[in-house]
């Protein structure tokens, strides 16, 4: 009997290791004010129609073992640019995590020296109809 539970343990390991597959969440970064400061990302998930209007200002940029760069100027999104996050990539150097907590949504790019972590004070979200 003890066989039997320990050889049906084993099948079951595999199952409990397995990834599943989460909907692909994406942040793009629709424009940049330049005079008031202010991001403006789109968010959403593929498989929800819904997206998410988010206005927000760069709170500093930080990269690897350097003292932060503070104020709104400092961020560093590219117009156009689609942020799709990679938490578990082959090569660490292709890691991209986007965090939303609060008023706060972080970016964080890249390993070791070249970490760059990007903090944003969000002043307004909206969602927006399809």
């Amino acid at each position: 009997m003890k066989r039997i539970a320990a050889f049906s343990l084993l099948l079951l390991i595999p199952l409990g290791c397995t990834r599943l597959e989460q909907p692909a969440e994406s942040y793009h970064v629709v424009a940049h004010d330049r005079s008031s400061g202010d991001w403006v990302l789109i968010s959403g998930i593929t498989e929800n129609p819904n997206r998410v209007q988010i206005r927000m200002a760069c709170d500093f940029y930080k990269r690897g073992d350097n003292e932060a760069v503070k104020g709104p100027d400092s961020c560093d999104l590219v117009v156009g640019e689609t942020l799709v996050p990679n938490r578990f990539p082959g090569n660490r150097r292709d890691f991209l995590d986007v965090q939303q907590g609060g008023d706060k949504l972080f970016v964080i790019r890249d390993d070791g020296a070249d970490r760059v972590h990007q903090q944003f004070s969000i002043r307004a979200v909206q969602a927006l109809q399809r």
